[in-house]
């Protein structure tokens, strides 16, 4: 053995060993068993690369290589999936395994289908990746506008952006490697990045990850605190209430929410909060992570009380969800059925079958 593929083995070592215990650290962190899963399946992509990258490794372990294999070639789905569950708060579906069961079928069609279409499957199979690692990267900047923890806010985007950026450069090598163009540093230079991302991780995440995570409602229907939890010295709990029951007046009478591109600095100012403590008080007391999940929730309660109205059963569903501030039905179907399992239709056949009662407003 070489000193070269000694140096690539152990830096290779390194990364597994820093990705591991990152990937469990950060899944026993997970506010729900979704994005636990979804931590877990990112991290075990990355550690099947790793050892994928090394011919001594992958041959040592023999039949498990298959499957790690596979793992591999789902990777940047696997991220994908990682970051909508995260930074979009997206309940883990089987609409969320369609990428990287995507890229997994074409990879498996490039190796084992014919030999003459090879280049093109793989091809086909890069620029997905590639074009999944970019919406990505967008996730992680879009969804930064509208976290409620200041902290994480501060922290995810540097880190994240660098592990996505790590995602578009693979891709965009394996596209070079895919039209011939290849170097015997890739494997080597790949290795030490990778370690040095998961030392890198270790170092910043394992006691900042309450903070990645943030405070948000569990399984058990119980929020996790996050760092940001404790109070401020200067305010007390009366003012915290004052705070709140002037925040749920606001949007029970003035009803903001139904204004089509509301922002938490538009709340703030029809409140008269500072927008960092609104954000604050909307994530530890009342437990949403983003904005845009606490904003639906009155719009969702809006929805379901017309949609329950016999009264409103001329109106089309579009015509509500546009009523209520969406600006277009995808979202507001995606939202809806993220709270009540039910798509809008369904739910007002149900409702005005049934005859049941309006839900009351959230506060």
């Amino acid at each position: 053995m070489t000193d070269g593929q000694i140096i690539d083995l152990l830096l290779r070592g390194t990364a597994v060993g820093a990705q591991l215990g990152l990937g469990l650290a950060l899944a026993r962190s997970a506010g729900n068993n979704g994005l636990r899963l979804a931590t877990l399946l990112f991290i075990a992509s990355n550690i099947s690369f790793t050892l994928n990258g090394s011919p001594p490794l992958a041959r040592a372990f023999g039949p498990v290589q298959l499957p790690l294999w596979l793992i591999q070639i789902g990777g940047a789905g696997f991220f994908w999936l990682f970051a909508v569950t995260l930074f979009e708060d997206r309940r883990l579906g089987w609409t969320g395994a369609v990428p990287p069961v995507l890229l997994i079928v074409i990879g498996i069609t490039g190796q084992y289908g014919p030999r003459a279409t090879a280049p093109l499957v793989w091809g086909a199979h890069n620029l997905i990746g590639l074009g999944l690692a970019v919406h990505a990267l967008v996730v992680i900047v879009r969804s930064g506008r509208t976290d409620l923890v200041e902290a994480r806010r501060r922290l995810r985007v540097p880190f994240l952006l660098l592990v996505a950026g790590f995602s578009v450069l693979i891709s965009a090598v394996q596209i070079g490697q895919g039209l011939g163009y290849d170097a015997g540093w890739y494997g080597l230079a790949n290795a030490a990045v990778q370690a040095l991302l998961g030392v890198a991780g270790v170092a910043v995440l394992l006691e900042a990850r309450p903070i990645l995570f943030g405070v948000a409602a569990g399984d058990d229907g119980r929020r996790a605190p996050g760092i940001d939890a404790a109070p401020s010295a200067s305010e007390t709990r009366a003012d915290t209430q004052m705070w709140l029951d002037r925040l749920a007046a606001a949007m029970a009478n003035d009803r903001p929410w139904r204004r089509e591109g509301l922002t938490i600095a538009d709340l703030a100012t029809e409140v008269g909060l500072p927008e960092h403590r609104l954000r604050r008080l909307i994530n530890i007391e009342l437990g949403h992570r983003n904005f845009a999940t606490f904003v639906n929730q009155h719009r969702v309660a809006a929805a379901q009380a017309l949609l329950a109205d016999p009264a409103q059963t001329a109106r089309s569903v579009a015509s509500i969800a546009f009523d209520l501030g969406f600006g277009s039905l995808g979202p507001f179907n995606r939202a809806f059925r993220e709270a009540t399992g039910s798509t809008p239709t369904d739910y007002r056949r149900a409702q005005l079958a049934q005859g049941s009662p309006i839900p009351e407003n959230p506060r």
